[in-house]
C-alpha cells in the first residue's frame, strides 16, 4: 500500500468527505483525550508533554484519559467546539485571530494546571488514543498497518501491538490498514484525527464505539463548530 494516495486536507475550508471522496465514504473525527497525571509537573502553554507523563499513561492506557465532553463541562463550555477553538490558541496557535478565543484559552489553561490535566500535543497521539486505535485495528481484522509522519514519509509496517507497548513511542501522523479500508490522519497543529473508512469498512467496525468524537457532515471541515468571535 502507497499511504501516499491519501493525505490530510490541504485547505481549513475543504469538507472532509469531498476531499476522501470516492474512496472513503465514512469520516469520523476522532477527538485525542486529555491525560491526567498527579506526578507531573503542571502543564504549561506551548509546552510538549514530558516524557515521563508519557511514559505512565502508556502503562495506565485508556485510564488516565480525560474526555473532551467532561473538560467542556469542568471549562463551563457549552460544546466540543469551543474545546476545539481553545486548543488552538495553544502551542503553534495555528488559528486566525477572528475565530480566537483568548478567554477560553486561559479558562483551558488554568484547569489543566489546577486539575493535573496535559491536553493533547498537536499532530501526535497521546496513550489514551493509541490503546483506542489498537482495539479499533483489532475489531477490524487488522495486526499490521502502514505509519508514517506528515504527506507519507518515512513509511513503515507497524505491528497494532507496538500501539499500547510501554516500550514504544510512537511519533507517527498517519496510519493506514494494509488492505486501503481505512485510514487514520491528524494534521500537524491539531488536536484531533480524522478516521476514514470504506462502507465495507465502516460496517465491519464503527469508530463511535471507541472513540469520542463525531461523523462528518457533508461541510464538516476543519472549522467546525467555530465561529467568528470578532
Amino acid at each position: 500500500m502507497q499511504m501516499s494516495s491519501f493525505s490530510y486536507p490541504t485547505r481549513d475550508e475543504v469538507p472532509y468527505l469531498e476531499w476522501f471522496s470516492p474512496h472513503f465514504t465514512s469520516v469520523f473525527i476522532a477527538l485525542t483525550p486529555f491525560i491526567r497525571d498527579a506526578d507531573g509537573e503542571p502543564y504549561r502553554d506551548g509546552s510538549w508533554t514530558p516524557p515521563e507523563v508519557i511514559g505512565r499513561a502508556k502503562t495506565c492506557g485508556k485510564e488516565c484519559a480525560v474526555t473532551w465532553a467532561d473538560v467542556a463541562s469542568q471549562c463551563g463550555f457549552k460544546s466540543l467546539s469551543a474545546v476545539n477553538q481553545a486548543l488552538r490558541l495553544t502551542g503553534s496557535k495555528r488559528i486566525d485571530p477572528e475565530y480566537a478565543s483568548i478567554e477560553n484559552t486561559e479558562v483551558l489553561l488554568k484547569y489543566c494546571r489546577e486539575g493535573h490535566l496535559y491536553p493533547p500535543d498537536e499532530g501526535y497521539p497521546s496513550p489514551p488514543f493509541e490503546w483506542s486505535l489498537a482495539d479499533f485495528c483489532r475489531a477490524a481484522g487488522q495486526d499490521t498497518l502502514v505509519a508514517g509522519n506528515s504527506h507519507g514519509a518515512s513509511q513503515v509496517q507497524l505491528p497494532v501491538s507496538k500501539l499500547t507497548d510501554p516500550e514504544q513511542t510512537n511519533e507517527f501522523s498517519e496510519f493506514a490498514a494494509l488492505d486501503n479500508s481505512f485510514y487514520v490522519v491528524i494534521y500537524t497543529d491539531y488536536h484531533y484525527w480524522l478516521i476514514c473508512q470504506t462502507a465495507g469498512s465502516l460496517s465491519k467496525v464503527r469508530p463511535d464505539e471507541f472513540f469520542e468524537g463525531f461523523y462528518a457532515s457533508t461541510t464538516t471541515n476543519d472549522f467546525w463548530g467555530i465561529e467568528k468571535t470578532r
